[in-house]
């Protein structure tokens, strides 16, 4: 119930000014609340049940439990593709944003177009290396004990680097100060941040090529050190999105990938290929595989990869909200 309540509290708060609200909380009842809306010269009462959606399928379920003309949805904030399919399917709601669908017997209110309010707490920006060097951290969970030459290794930066990384980390208290017992003490903070500072910091000075695609995706070889980014790597995690841009990164040369893929360069091409921007020697693991493809995801500013990227998160993230 906690969940619940945290969502109407939301919700309730970015309720118009002129909007007159009266909810009464059913612990132990059929609905989550009962809501009696005064607004435009109108009294209106629903039913309210609160949740999280991240994707249709839960509006779906929704929609098959609940009488949708007279209850009314409170969530997070949806994202553009997710209020389409509320409207669609009729499904009244408003969520954590203000962004609201009423429609019913004499009314009709729409409110689209509100910002996600900010939630998450505020982290200095990060600069590359200290960007790098997290990654490092988030695809090795024991990297970060390890000496700083070998953490520079794997991240692909100095050592001096390493230094100031964790002298940035010391200093905004995400590690315990000292030598010993290094951890991350706040990893989900550091992720969102992470995300945030992606698509102007790292991504830009990212080397890559786009490529035509002369074969899908599936049939390509890939060598040692090669990883699907992005949508493929969504696809290939959630088994919920068909991949339309492909995205490689490599620790190979990119005219390698060129000769490799007997393909060309083509600025409307399905494939692009990247340096890898951490060391040969790191492995990425799911949750840094799982990062990396949902900043792409978010940086193609795609309502569609914006929902995969949210399933994404609720599967392997667990981040309270996406950036």
């Amino acid at each position: 119930m906690k969940k619940e309540v945290e969502i109407q509290n939301q919700v309730m708060a970015q309720l118009p000014a002129d909007w007159l609200a009266n909810i009464t909380l059913l612990p132990a009842g059929p609905y989550d609340a009962e809501l009696t809306l005064e607004f435009g010269g109108f009294t209106r009462n629903f039913h309210v049940e609160s949740k999280y959606i991240h994707r249709k399928e839960t509006l779906d379920h929704y929609a098959k439990q609940c009488d949708t003309a007279s209850t009314l949805l409170f969530c997070n904030p949806l994202s553009d593709f997710l209020r389409d399919y509320c409207q669609q399917q009729n499904i009244n709601y408003i969520d954590a944003a203000g962004n609201a669908r009423i429609v019913g017997d004499g009314v009709y209110v729409l409110l689209q177009g509100n910002a996600v309010p900010p939630r998450q707490p505020s982290v200095p920006g990060m600069s590359i290396g200290i960007m790098k060097c997290l990654f490092a951290f988030f695809a090795d969970d024991e990297l970060i004990s390890q000496p700083y030459s070998k953490i520079a290794d794997r991240a692909g930066i100095s050592v001096g680097m390493v230094s100031k990384a964790m002298g940035y980390l010391t200093e905004h208290q995400f590690i315990p100060g000292g030598k010993k017992g290094r951890r991350l003490l706040d990893k989900t903070t550091l992720a969102y941040q992470w995300l945030i500072a992606y698509p102007t910091v790292l991504k830009p000075k990212l080397s890559t090529l786009v490529l035509e695609a002369n074969q899908h995706w599936q049939k390509l070889a890939t060598e040692p050190g090669d990883v699907w980014i992005g949508e493929v790597a969504a696809s290939q995690l959630t088994d919920y999105l068909e991949a339309e841009q492909w995205l490689l990164f490599t620790q190979q040369p990119l005219q390698q990938k060129i000769r490799q893929y007997r393909s060309r360069p083509d600025p409307n091409g399905k494939l692009t290929v990247a340096n890898a921007f951490w060391g040969e020697a790191l492995t990425l693991n799911t949750f840094a595989n799982a990062l990396l493809s949902t900043a792409e995801l978010l940086a193609s500013q795609d309502g569609r990869n914006r929902e995969v990227a949210e399933i994404l998160n609720e599967q392997y993230l667990h981040l309270k909200q996406l950036p």
